[in-house]
């Protein structure tokens, strides 16, 4: 009898097939983040309902935390695939879809405008999708750390632009002046933007010194240069001094 998959096992499947190879700005696989996301969303969700739900219905916040895992996993299949709102509702409800468009980027306006209109409906979003976007935060802010690490001075200019991203998205997870949990890992977010933050500072600072470096020691290096060269002609005009009068013994010599 043929096994009958189970949510998350169809949900696991659906973001494998969407995502495929693809990978985000810092080079990692789309699944990988989403995945990394998704434990991240749990740890949250599971602290913040024990937290706030202890006398709920367990059934119940296990539904909740499902549909907090299957948002995270699926939060960047909008705007990286061809899928549609209608995909989602079949593979896991029509909840977890509503959640999914509620964190896309509208990417058919233009940057800014995309930005106000995505960081408005967060800020009106129910909890569970906010988690998902705290969880977000996290993971990419970690990535753009090792990213820093790994390219240097390079790296810089992408981990500045997805810094700032990172940083109005925060302002915008309006359910962390309500749930004292939830602003815990908001400020964690935070510190790892500060971290990043530092790191760019880092990267750039070292660059000038390597430049002013470069640059007050051009003179000592030609410096050097020439006198070895200095010394390489003196070396060439005594050898041919030293030919010539070999020759001329050996010629004197003939003559005896």
């Amino acid at each position: 009898m043929k096994k009958i998959a189970t949510p998350l096992e169809k949900t696991l499947e659906f973001a494998k097939t969407h995502y495929g190879a693809k990978t985000n700005i810092f080079g990692t696989l789309l699944f990988e983040h989403c995945a990394n996301v998704a434990r991240q969303a749990e740890t949250i969700a599971q602290r913040l309902y024990q937290d706030v739900r202890a006398d709920c219905n367990q059934d119940s916040t296990k539904e909740s935390v499902l549909a907090i895992i299957q948002v995270a996993l699926l939060h960047d299949v909008l705007n990286t695939s061809a899928c549609a709102f209608e995909n989602i509702a079949e593979t896991a409800t029509v909840q977890v879809a509503a959640m999914v468009a509620d964190i896309s980027r509208d990417f058919r306006l233009v940057e800014t405008k995309r930005d106000m209109e995505f960081r408005g409906r967060l800020s009106q979003s129910p909890v569970a999708a906010q988690i998902v976007v705290v969880a977000d935060i996290i993971c990419t802010a970690n990535e753009a750390l090792r990213f820093l690490q790994a390219g240097g001075l390079p790296a810089v200019p992408k981990s500045k632009k997805i810094l700032t991203q990172l940083d109005g998205d925060l302002l915008a997870i309006h359910a962390a002046s309500r749930y004292y949990i939830l602003r815990l890992f908001v400020h964690a977010a935070r510190n790892l933007i500060g971290e990043i933050s530092q790191k760019i500072k880092d990267c750039r600072h070292k660059a000038k010194i390597e430049k002013f470096l470069s640059q007050s020691t051009k003179k000592l290096r030609d410096r050097v240069e020439q006198q070895n060269k200095a010394k390489s002609g003196k070396k060439t005009k005594a050898k041919k001094k030293e030919v010539r009068y070999a020759k001329k013994r050996i010629n004197d010599k003939d003559t005896d």
